[in-house]
């Protein structure tokens, strides 16, 4: 990998068997600036955010993509990992907790890039259109309930010590110094804290009108290997996990789309090492390998036309010169507060 820079794609949301989950809060504790960008869908946001993450990328940051959860083509944010800065889209993320105290936030508006004489002329189709929207995306859950409600594979284990412990809830649950006593104590305890690893967790599956679509071999590629296979590998990525903890460096954690407290892989950044289930390309060995159902289908479809419906009207009432002046303020104003 070298110094080339490192321009990253993969999900900060999904849609699981414990219904939409974010992991957008975890890591919002570690960023210190947030751009979000408001308005409706077509207004230009995520072709804004994606134009500014490659012209970042083009000058050498290292620059994190998020892809949007409900539309896989879609970016809803970008990450400018150095500074851990953020770009989001506030219409792709789920609305919950995306704010953090100590953020400095800047707000944006596309809203004003419209015409809002022809907005209030199409405001009770887009009312219903929207409506049609949630509906789809409730009963794409329930479908996904379901259908995947069980695992579609069985693990092959099962032990009471990791029964009930899953790891999405755990990774950012340490309080180290909560019962530090006496100085001996809280020195261990710093010790501790020093050598943990700052542990990250992200998507690289997510939901396409086609079937799945697999980020793994593309944010992988340059990374050395070492992949588990067999009845063990669930067993094995866990001790490796609990057992890298402790390192004292980056670790990113690739979850089961479906089943998030499943590890599908184990990224040491620094190390350009990846521990794997099975083959990053072969959907199977991930357990993702059912079809999807013609329900589920026909769902995505037709909830992905009302999305593009919403988007077009929308779009009609753009004034994209704008939208451009705004792309090229913000982008400035990025680089010098670099500076």
């Amino acid at each position: 990998m070298g110094n080339k820079p490192n321009g990253r794609h993969y999900f900060a949301e999904g849609i699981t068997n414990r219904g939409y989950i974010s992991l957008l809060p975890n890591m919002m504790s570690e960023w210190e600036r947030t751009y979000v960008l408001m308005g409706g869908p077509g207004t230009g946001k995520s072709t804004l955010i994606k134009m500014i993450g490659l012209e970042l990328l083009d000058r050498g940051h290292d620059v994190d993509f998020f892809r949007s959860a409900w539309d896989s083509d879609s970016m809803a944010g970008v990450l400018i990992r150095r500074y851990n800065w953020a770009i989001l889209d506030q219409y792709e993320i789920a609305p919950l907790h995306w704010r953090v105290p100590g953020v400095i936030e800047h707000f944006i508006d596309f809203s004003k890039f419209c015409d809002q004489a022809k907005l209030r002329q199409k405001r009770p189709v887009i009312l219903e259109v929207e409506a049609k929207i949630n509906k789809g995306q409730q009963q794409i859950s329930e479908i996904l309930a379901e259908e995947f409600g069980e695992r579609m594979r069985e693990k092959k284990y099962s032990s009471a010590q990791n029964e009930g412990r899953p790891w999405l809830p755990k990774l950012h649950a340490a309080d180290l110094f909560k019962d530090a006593k006496g100085p001996w104590t809280k020195a261990q305890d710093a010790l501790r804290k020093i050598q943990k690893s700052a542990v990250q967790s992200y998507f690289l599956h997510g939901f396409h009108t086609e079937g799945w679509l697999n980020l793994a071999p593309y944010f992988l590629m340059d990374y050395d290997q070492i992949r588990f296979s067999g009845e063990e590998a669930y067993e094995a990525m866990e001790w490796v996990l609990k057992e890298s903890e402790s390192l004292g460096q980056v670790i990113d954690i690739v979850l089961h789309p479906l089943y998030p407290d499943e590890i599908l892989g184990i990224v040491f950044s620094e190390r350009n090492l990846v521990i794997w289930q099975g083959d990053p390309e072969c959907l199977g060995d991930q357990g993702l390998g059912r079809p999807f159902s013609h329900d589920l289908k026909e769902a995505l479809l037709t909830t992905q036309s009302f999305r593009d419906q919403l988007k077009k009207m929308y779009t009609e009432t753009v004034d994209f010169d704008q939208v451009d002046g705004i792309r090229v303020d913000l982008i400035n104003s990025i680089l010098r507060d670099m500076t």
